[in-house]
């Protein structure tokens, strides 16, 4: 349970601090904001176990809700008579329906200026989140946000959490929050009303008390400095500890950024050795094979895509034909049902990855590519590959931007592409694919080219 984790406190006295209580005025009901919260382990004989706490460490009201676990907040006794008010943070957590956040102004603002706010977060099963009814600044507010956003996910990280509240005040909030909507007085019960944890004192009980508190006021001074010390110092402690982890957290979300922008030309092979895979693969292939004539012939930078056909009036069987490809290539062809003459089939090939080519002037790529294929009189034109910017992530921080940018080319030709890439290592450049189409006479051949010209990027402020 939250709220357990939270509340390590000592058991004869009590952390709830006056000036942290405030009292909000809706729909002319008084809400009580602050209260310190922790988690009843007692579940028959509810009141008695907290009028117990409320007594051991001198408080003076509490609120009681009632989730997956039983929670209560207390408050001491103040000048603001908080007895027979509403828990502000109550009233939401009941209203609201599961795992959510609302952030409240309490129309304070602190001694640096700054407007403060309080939340509440609610777990899916109702329960009160412990960072819930407490006093933010407004500088301070989205990260405690963003950090309760976690939490409350737990392991299902990919659960969306609706933050309510003013939309026109924080972008980051998700839904708008009609405060007095919500808390007008057909909605409010007695079980969000704050409970007297003592009906008061007598004379001769409130003598003694007094007696007590000044014969113990010194050393009780000197208790609460040393607890407010060792108070300030686990805070500055954890604050800074959650501002170390928030580093580390947001280097990996701009490291998972980064990543999505590898190269993509790291892995595939340069021009020359895409062409020479390519020429030697195609020895492999017959130009009749039990009578059967390829008719095209696709290489990739992953293998080779053969189709062969059947002939007019050949006597030879698809079964013959794919018992051959069996024997000779290690591979299960395709028989295609509706095209009884057509059998395709696939074999691999693995090619050594070229790396990642230098970065090359995106305009001169353009004129190189543009000036081999009119060399051997081939007509071109290349198409350039968009790119989607996002340029802040959802916690608002700078993201990396793609740095090179792509223009895709597609020709039919009969010029072999040994002649249009020769002489040349080619950097920045890919060939995908060269298709191989065989006439029937098998004496020509057209090819049909794809590939990818890369360059650096003019990233434009």
């Amino acid at each position: 349970m939250y709220a357990k984790s939270k509340n390590k406190r000592s058991k004869t006295e009590s952390l709830v601090n006056e000036t942290a209580i405030r009292v909000l005025t809706i729909n002319k009901h008084r809400f009580v904001v602050g209260l310190e919260w922790e988690t009843i382990k007692a579940h028959r004989k509810v009141m008695q176990e907290v009028r117990k706490i409320g007594k051991t460490r001198n408080l003076d009201v509490v609120a009681i809700r009632k989730a997956e676990a039983i929670q209560a907040g207390f408050a001491p006794k103040t000048r603001q008579k908080l007895r027979g008010a509403y828990s502000l943070i109550v009233s939401l957590a009941s209203l609201l329906e599961g795992s959510c956040i609302a952030v409240i102004p309490v129309g304070t603002v602190n001694a640096k200026g700054e407007e403060e706010y309080t939340l509440v977060g609610r777990t899916e099963k109702g329960a009160i989140h412990p960072v819930s009814d407490a006093i933010y600044s407004e500088p301070e507010i989205r990260q405690v946000v963003l950090d309760l956003k976690q939490d409350l996910r737990g392991n299902q990280q990919n659960t969306e959490i609706p933050v309510y509240g003013d939309q026109d005040k924080f972008t980051w909030v998700t839904d708008s929050l009609d405060i007095n909507e919500l808390l007008k007085s057909s909605n409010l019960k007695k079980d969000f009303r704050l409970k007297p944890l003592r009906w008061g004192m007598t004379k001769n009980q409130l003598i003694g008390f007094t007696a007590a508190l000044l014969m113990s006021g010194v050393a009780v001074l000197f208790i609460l400095n040393h607890l407010d010390e060792q108070e300030r110092l686990k805070r500055a402690a954890a604050q800074a500890m959650m501002k170390q982890q928030e580093e580390i957290n947001k280097k990996a979300r701009y490291q998972a950024a980064l990543d999505k922008f590898k190269h993509p030309w790291v892995t595939t092979s340069s021009i020359p050795v895409f062409l020479k895979a390519c020429e030697d693969g195609l020895k492999k292939f017959d130009l009749s094979i039990k009578g059967w004539a390829p008719a095209t012939i696709k290489c990739s930078q992953s293998g080779f895509d053969v189709n062969y056909n059947r002939p007019d009036n050949s006597s030879v069987t698809a079964e013959e034909f794919v018992e051959a490809i069996r024997d000779i290539f290690g591979t299960e062809p395709a028989f295609n049902i509706t095209q009884t003459s057509v059998s395709a089939f696939h074999l691999d090939h693995s090619l050594p990855p070229n790396g990642d080519d230098p970065f090359q002037d995106m305009g001169q790529q353009l004129l190189t590519i543009v000036s081999l294929f009119q060399a051997v009189n081939i007509p071109a034109s290349l198409a350039e590959v968009s790119i989607k910017d996002v340029k802040k992530s959802e916690e608002g921080e700078d993201l990396p931007l793609q740095d090179w940018q792509e223009y895709t080319f597609d020709v039919q030709t009969t010029v072999p592409p040994q002649l249009v890439f020769k002489d040349g290592e080619f950097t920045g450049m890919r060939l995908n694919s060269i298709i191989y189409e065989i006439g029937q006479d098998q004496g020509s051949v057209n090819y049909k080219i794809t590939g990818s010209v890369y360059g650096k990027r003019i990233i434009k402020p």
